[in-house]
């Protein structure tokens, strides 16, 4: 019988998400925004470009009360990427960030050390253009292998221009993006990820 691998063991188990550039306490507001990977193919090689992208408009709809909020100027918006690499001899994943080089386009990408597993988590923070918020990085193979991207839900710690209170988070769905669930299903048969885990990974090879 086939493990049900939940959201939440997808995240702290396979492909781990530690460490919000910023603390932040329960959040005030709840939004949906969306990311994406591009080229959405399931096999790039060492040296090519994966990019990473996430825009989404100041003003919001809040999803639990269904009301729009303006959250502009924003005091900092973070997230988190895991990078994890599939071993086929190990039924746990890798920690791999240093499998690859990053590139900061728009918003920053940056690795924490002073987090629990830094080697397989780094940081993203976004930026606001105009009257969205804006992320762009770059991801660069430096080895082969299957690996695949986790990305958390963002949260920022309030608005320069409101209350230290108005905290937010942002839940983040990978969208128009083959995310290529079949490298993950060849590497643990056994296991299935529901649809709340499967929200926001990428699976990938590197040759």
């Amino acid at each position: 019988m086939k493990k049900v691998l939940t959201g939440i063991l997808i995240v702290g188990i396979i492909l781990s998400n530690y460490g919000c550039p910023k603390p932040c306490v329960e959040a005030n507001y709840s939004f949906a925004v969306t990311a994406n990977f591009t080229p959405d193919m399931d096999s790039v090689k060492i040296g090519d470009t994966i990019f990473l992208t996430s825009s989404f408009p100041t003003t919001l709809q809040e999803t639990q009360i269904s009301k729009l909020i303006d959250y502009s100027d924003a005091s900092d918006i973070g997230n988190t990427i895991s990078v994890s690499q599939l071993l086929p001899t190990d039924s746990l994943a890798k920690d791999a960030v240093f499998d690859f080089n990053y590139v900061s386009i728009i918003g920053k990408i940056y690795n924490d050390r002073n987090i629990p597993r830094p080697d397989g988590v780094n940081q993203l923070t976004y930026s606001q253009v105009g009257n969205n918020y804006e992320l762009k990085i770059g991801i660069i193979p430096k080895k082969s292998g299957v690996y695949g991207l986790g990305l958390g839900n963002a949260l920022s710690n309030g608005r320069k221009k409101g209350s230290s209170c108005e905290k937010a988070s942002f839940n983040t769905t990978v969208v128009n993006t083959n995310q290529h669930f079949y490298l993950f299903n060849l590497w643990r048969p056994d296991v299935v990820i529901d649809q709340n885990g499967r929200r926001g990974v990428y699976f990938f090879k590197v040759l």
